[in-house]
């Protein structure tokens, strides 16, 4: 047996026994009677309480029923317990704007339950979690770092559509996700912010839950390809990858707000400070989320614009000509130096020498994703679901401004959306194909000595640079190929740095 000592900072005001019973923890505390002064959520007095007043304090009588050990029975003290779970309804034991006073965070309690369990949350509960005294004393008396955790949880849940909607309708949106402080700008709207990223997030998370019964070709584990030795998991499998999607869908557009401030203000200083993100200042500083999953969705957002960039630029061509030329690159399992081999039309053919207009087409195609998708690494799956999402998203709002009849809407805008599904189909089993997935963990072919000893001359700092990305735009373009095609490369791309032999 142990002891769960206190920690008030972290809103655990009373010491609790801990002992293991099978695989699981289990906590052991008396039932306790709470007071709570008007300043803090933190109760001001604690006192051994009866089974009811234990209930009653708590904050949802959903989470106020007790299993008795001594006659296995479930008591409902509240008297509401019961029927609230059988009406999928989330209330209160006390008065709503009492409980929600007294403790703040439980609005957010509230939204992340009624998210989690697909409840409706009771009238009352509602009027209270807008009063404006609610969200000053969840701004005052709360902790961000409290916030940013139910925030979290939200986005866990099975429903985080539903919570991000509740946060909005509720106008606690603003109180949780502060922007004002993270953008320099009094102009923007908040709320305009929130409602796009509201529905970039529906449109996510319903095109996800489509892809679980339909998952298109890149969507599924079977016959995908992957080089290096990568073993990917799919964006289905993948729970903290689907998260932090949640997280870059819904501030999407405070993302690309900020990007246009940024550039609009490029010739102006800045010191380092100011020249942080307005993600990394809302989620880090504001949800005090660790700083590599705010990196994360970050680069989630990224990803979504380069992605979109190069479709548009006619990638999505591309990818069909490399799928219809049966262009393939792959592991080489035979335990060569090559590690990759390629082929096209069933053929294997050799990179290095290969000079085919329609491979040396599909090799600039994989140099263009292949950047991209190694500042991704394993989250490319949710990058190009985001930049779909998006795509599918304007699609209805530009099929609105140009239809009225109801029947012609959701006949164009199907329509539509499943050609928008197909195009990045398309492009993302091309990418598979040509042996993009992976690339993120390919080793140089030469590393620092052995550029040296092909270019004598060469000087650490930008020109070695120059060099080190020249080689990696060559072995993108020339898979499989060996390091002496590579030296014959750089020589000749590089004659001044040859030096006298």
């Amino acid at each position: 047996v142990g002891v769960v000592l206190k920690n008030p900072e972290k809103s655990k005001h009373l010491e609790t026994a801990t002992m293991k019973v099978g695989q699981f923890w289990i906590d052991f505390v008396n039932l306790r009677a709470e007071e709570y002064t008007q300043d803090s959520r933190i109760p001001d007095l604690m006192r051994i309480g009866t089974p009811a007043e234990d209930a009653f304090r708590r904050d949802l009588t959903i989470n106020a029923l007790f299993y008795n050990i001594n006659n296995g029975q479930v008591e409902d003290w509240t008297g509401r317990g019961f029927d609230d779970l059988r009406r999928g309804v989330v209330a209160t034991p006390l008065a709503p704007l009492t409980t929600l006073l007294d403790d703040p965070l439980r609005a957010l309690r509230s939204i992340r339950f009624a998210a989690r369990l697909r409840f409706t949350m009771d009238d009352s509960l509602i009027d209270a979690a807008m009063d404006t005294r609610v969200r000053k004393a969840l701004a005052e008396k709360v902790s961000r770092e409290r916030i940013g955790g139910e925030v979290d949880l939200m986005l866990r849940s099975p429903d985080p559509v539903g919570a991000m909607r509740l946060l909005i309708n509720l106008d606690l949106a603003n109180t949780v996700f502060p922007i004002e402080k993270c953008l320099d700008s009094e102009e923007c709207s908040s709320t305009s912010l929130f409602e796009q990223g509201l529905t970039l997030l529906s449109e996510a998370h319903e095109h996800m839950t489509e892809s679980r019964a339909y998952p298109p070709n890149w969507c599924q584990k079977k016959g995908t390809y992957t080089t290096n030795g990568v073993d990917e998991v799919t964006l289905h499998e993948d729970e903290e990858a689907r998260r932090f999607l949640w997280y870059a869908a819904f501030l999407k557009p405070i993302y690309d707000y900020s990007k246009k401030q940024k550039e609009a203000k490029a010739g102006r200083r800045a010191g380092k400070k100011a020249n942080r993100s307005a993600i990394s200042k809302l989620l880090v500083d504001e949800l005090k989320r660790p700083v590599r999953e705010t990196e994360a969705v970050e680069k989630i957002m990224k990803g979504a614009n380069e992605f979109t960039r190069i479709i548009d630029s006619g990638c999505d061509v591309s990818a069909i000509s490399i799928l219809l030329s049966d262009i393939r690159i792959e592991d080489d399992t035979s335990g060569n130096d090559n590690r990759l081999k390629c082929f096209m039309g069933g053929n294997q053919v050799y990179s290095a020498t290969e000079d085919d207009p329609l491979w040396e087409h599909a090799m600039e195609f994989r140099l263009l994703c292949a950047k991209v998708v190694k500042k991704l690494g394993p989250l490319w799956r949710a990058a190009l679901f985001l930049s779909l999402s998006e795509r599918m998203a304007q699609t209805f709002e530009d099929d609105l401004e140009y239809v009225i009849e109801g029947d012609a809407v959701d006949e164009s805008y199907e329509e539509i959306r499943e050609g928008e599904i197909e195009r990045y189909d398309a492009f993302a089993t091309a990418m598979q194909r040509i042996g993009v997935v992976g690339i993120w963990d390919e080793k140089p072919l030469l590393d620092g000595k052995e550029i040296k000893n092909a270019l004598p001359s060469i000087p650490m700092g930008p020109a070695f640079r120059d060099v080190m990305e020249e080689q990696e735009n060559w072995m993108i373009q020339h898979p499989g190929a060996s390091s002496e095609f590579l030296v014959r490369h750089l020589t000749e791309k590089f004659p001044d740095l040859i030096g006298e032999r």
